[in-house]
Formats: C-alpha cells, structure tokens, sequence
C-alpha cells in the first residue's frame, strides 16, 4: 500500500490517494505486478485516454480498468464520456464500456444511453484514439443541432454519422417527426430510411410521421410505410 502516490507500467501511470498492487513471482525470482487497486481520486492514464473516478481497478493480465464512484469521465483528445454506476475501458481492445446514464460527446453531437459501449480507432494522425464507433442499449437517444433521434437500442458510426436503430424509433428534426420500428438515420445529411418490419421478433408497427408545412428541417424518408424491415 501507498498514500497518495503514482503507478507507472509502459505508457499507463495510475495516481491515487492510496495504491495497492498484487504481484507475482516469475520463475527467474523476479516480481511482477498483476493488478492494482486504487482509492479516492483515481486518474488512469494511457497514450491517449484519461479515466477518473473515485475507485479504480487495473488488471493488467486482462489489461481492464474500471473506475466506480462519482464524476466518472473518459477523455479522449476530442471526446468524453460519462457514466453514473461504472466505467469500463480495455486497454488492449480499445474499447470503453458506460453504464448508468451513459453519455459521449463530441463537440455538437450526443449520444446516451442506460449502457453504451465506445470502440476507439486511431486518428488520422495515428497517434491519438478517437471513439470511431458507439453501440447503445436502452432509452438510446442521438442528438445534433439539426436532429435527434431515439430508440430502445442502436449503433452511432461517428466517422460516418450514420444511425442504425431498432425498437422504438423516434426521428425528429423541427416540428416534422417519424417513427417505425427500425431506421438507418444519416445524421450529416438528414435523410431518414425508416421502415416497419419485425422487431423483438413481432411484426412491425406501420411507419408513422407527423410532417408540419413548410418546416425547413422535415425529415426524408425513402423507405415510406410499405417498406420492410430486414
């Protein structure tokens, strides 16, 4: 045990008010750190990602941190999420998981969720992470200045800021609102393909929508109610 100290491990530093490490003994006699457990102003560090909390957990077999307490933050050079009950990032596979009022942000775009799950990919410059992609479970809503759009679940490709959507479906830009069943939504375009098909394994509701005259934002939906769902 340590008070108020740091932890480093190639490109991972661990701070906290107190550290304690598990190690094991190599066949050569040497020691090798296994997990560290860290208490009350957490900050794990990595090349690029930097995770908060008031308790944390690095296991470095598995190379899995998670941070539980109050004010639980992921950062990214251009992204941050947030988390209520946990967070979750695995180092190795460069992939984050929010749980409890999850939300990632990324300038004007929001994306929450009961849990989202963020996988990251390099940056153009190849030197930074950068959430490339985000798949939402329960109460998913997506928001831009222009749109916003809800679902029970769904995947957000940031890159291509394109919406894949089941369940529930709730597109709205302005007054003008549709709903279905299931939507590829593109949310840097505004062109909506909503479609009623077979969700939770029942048959869809037909697509509905509500369109306002003369709304500058309505929203394009090239499926229409006869379309089908996959």
């Amino acid at each position: 045990d340590a008070a108020g100290v740091e932890k480093r491990r190639g490109g991972l530093t661990v701070t906290a008010q107190t550290l304690r490490a598990y190690y094991r003994e190599m066949p050569d006699g040497q020691t090798q750190i296994t997990k560290v457990e860290a208490d009350k102003d957490v900050v794990i560090v990595t090349a690029s990602e930097r995770v908060v909390g008031d308790k944390g957990t690095y296991d470095l077999d598995r190379q899995l941190m998670v941070v539980t307490g109050k004010a639980l933050k992921l950062t990214t050079p251009t992204q941050v999420i947030t988390a209520r009950d946990s967070l979750e990032y695995w180092d190795g596979r460069k992939v984050a998981v929010a749980r409890g009022d999850a939300v990632a942000v990324e300038a004007d775009r929001r994306i929450a969720a009961d849990v989202l799950t963020a996988h990251l990919a390099q940056d153009a410059s190849g030197k930074a992470n950068r959430i490339s992609k985000v798949d939402g479970f329960g109460n998913l809503q997506i928001a831009t200045p222009a749109e916003a759009a809800s679902a029970d679940k769904g995947v957000y490709d940031m890159d291509r800021q394109i919406a894949t959507l089941l369940g529930g479906v709730k597109v709205t830009q302005g007054k003008n609102q549709l709903n279905g069943d299931y939507a590829e939504v593109n949310m840097k375009t505004g062109v909506s393909r909503i479609l009623r098909g077979p969700a939770a394994g029942r048959e869809g509701a037909p697509v509905r929508g509500l369109l306002v005259p003369g709304e500058a934002q309505a929203p394009t939906n090239r499926a229409g109610a006869a379309g089908k769902g996959p």
